[in-house]
C-alpha cells in the first residue's frame, strides 16, 4: 500500500451524511503507519468529524500526478485526541489552517484503519496505450488499458 500511495499525499476523503448522501473533500495524509492506518488532521467540530461519529466508514480516492495510478482506500475511521501523535505529525506549514498551533484543543486526528485497497495501474507510455488499442481492434476484445488489483488488509473488520 505504501508503494501504491507514494507521491500521492492528498486524497478525496469521503464520508456519509446522516441522510445517506456522500460528502467528499480533499485532505492531506499526514502518516501511513506500519499497522496500515492513514492519519489526517482536522477540527473537532468539522463536518467530517461529525459525519464520522455517525458512520465511521470512509473512502479515500487518490490519483497520481501523471494519471498512471488510481487508488481507492476503504476503511473505518475514528476521531481521536492524541497529543503525542499530533506532536509527531505537526508541521509549521499547518498554521494557515490551524492558526492556534498544535496545542489547540480543537485539533483532532482522524485515523482510518484501512480494510481494502483497490488500484488501477495505467501504462505511462502513449505507445503502450496505442499498441493496446490496436491489439483490441484486431482481436475484437476490449483493450486492457490498466492493471486492476485489490489488497484486502483487514477483511474481518469490513
Amino acid at each position: 500500500m505504501r508503494r501504491l500511495l507514494k507521491g500521492m499525499p492528498i486524497g478525496m476523503f469521503t464520508t456519509q451524511t446522516s441522510g445517506g448522501a456522500s460528502h467528499s473533500r480533499p485532505m492531506l495524509v499526514h502518516d501511513l503507519d506500519e499497522s496500515g492506518w492513514l492519519w489526517f488532521l482536522t477540527d473537532r467540530d468539522s463536518r467530517k468529524a461529525c459525519e464520522l461519529s455517525q458512520n465511521p466508514h470512509a473512502t479515500i480516492a487518490f490519483q497520481s500526478k501523471k494519471g498512471d495510478r488510481y487508488i481507492s482506500v476503504q476503511g473505518t475511521a475514528v476521531v481521536v485526541r492524541d497529543a503525542v501523535k499530533l506532536q509527531k505529525l505537526w508541521k509549521r506549514s499547518l498554521r494557515p489552517w490551524l492558526p492556534r498551533g498544535r496545542r489547540d484543543s480543537e485539533i483532532v486526528l482522524v485515523a482510518v484503519r484501512v480494510v481494502r485497497v483497490e488500484y488501477w495501474l495505467v501504462p505511462r507510455s502513449r505507445l503502450a496505450r496505442v499498441v493496446g488499442m490496436a491489439k483490441a481492434m484486431m482481436t475484437g476484445k476490449r483493450p486492457e488499458a490498466s492493471k486492476y488489483g485489490v489488497l484486502d488488509l483487514h477483511p474481518l473488520l469490513a
